[in-house]
């Protein structure tokens, strides 16, 4: 098959691979995802050569989709009947579990972290995980979920869970306002700033910037509210290093303002600002031996980010 040259060029100065959630993958994108790598790097050596191939995940969560998992082989897999399965098909399958075999070491992570502060729902996962639930637990759960017309008691820190995005960001919206009535502080809305290149928006654009939250189309959202001293949890991998990452939880002690968004105040307690702070000031127990310059001790800085949303323009007057 055609390597375009600078695919080659770029996979040849790797020198690690990281495949998470490798419960998921199967063995047909395994041998697939190996097969190329060979051909962009020009090695017939196991990944093309790559020095350092690290694979994460827990087997007890989610199997592959349309795929056989890459533990078993193909003579302990059952096979489709109508053989759709053919040899070729079961010597791939065998020379991705024959990859598996190879990796030898294995790191363990036994601590649980986005559940640390709750040893009920620490126990109650790690009985799911063992598969040992029992009907205490679903009752456990059912006594948790959301009544209608009844109110969320916010001012107790309580987590609300949700599955639809659009509901995460109206229940966020909430809590900050019933935070704010906790503290009696001030509370800024920060509205989202948006660049064109060429000439005003199209309708799809504007809807777009008006909307809330984010989501696949919108990687941002387009307001954030902020209340001194209110939790918060990262989203997104930022300084690795620093533990700025995905899924931490932190206190946002203040924000930096930029000067070229300044505040309005439409009431008392709530200021407007049409442009994002300059910065967020967070506080975790992760953060307690961190001294950065001009930065308040046991502090981290967070700014904003800026991206690019791609329209899809399918209107005719867009065309």
């Amino acid at each position: 098959r055609f390597v375009h040259g600078q695919s080659r060029m770029d996979w040849q100065e790797k020198d690690l691979l990281v495949i998470d959630e490798v419960s998921m993958l199967g063995a047909r994108t395994l041998h697939a995802a190996n097969e190329q790598l060979c051909r962009l790097r020009g090695s017939q050596q196991d990944f093309g050569g790559i020095p350092i191939v690290l694979f994460c995940g827990d087997f007890h969560q989610f199997r592959p989709v349309q795929e056989r998992s890459i533990l078993l082989p193909s003579v302990a897999v059952s096979w489709d009947e109508d053989n759709s399965f053919k040899a070729e098909q079961r010597h791939q399958h065998d020379k991705a579990h024959a990859l598996w075999k190879k990796f030898t070491t294995v790191v363990m992570l036994d601590e649980q972290v986005r559940a640390a502060g709750d040893p009920e729902l620490q126990t109650l996962l790690k009985r799911i995980r063992s598969g040992v639930q029992d009907r205490t637990d679903l009752d456990l759960l059912n006594s948790r979920c959301y009544r209608e017309g009844r109110r969320i008691p916010w001012e107790t820190g309580i987590t609300v869970v949700t599955p639809l995005n659009r509901n995460r960001w109206n229940l966020n919206m909430e809590a900050a306002l019933s935070f704010r009535i906790q503290q009696r502080s001030m509370m800024r809305i920060f509205i989202s700033e948006h660049k064109w290149k060429d000439g005003l928006p199209t309708e799809e654009e504007a809807i777009m910037m008006l909307n809330q939250g984010d989501n696949s189309a919108v990687p941002v959202p387009g307001v954030f509210i902020f209340v001194p001293g209110m939790p918060v949890v990262v989203n997104h991998n930022t300084h690795q290093g620093l533990k700025l990452v995905n899924g931490a939880s932190y206190t946002a002690l203040n924000v930096i303002l930029d000067k070229a968004h300044p505040g309005h105040r439409i009431s008392a307690d709530t200021m407007v600002h049409f442009g994002p702070p300059a910065g967020i000031i967070l506080e975790s127990e992760t953060t307690k031996n961190f001294h950065f310059v001009g930065m308040p001790p046991g502090t981290i800085l967070l700014i904003p980010t800026s991206v690019s949303i791609h329209c899809q323009r399918k209107r005719p007057w867009q065309q």
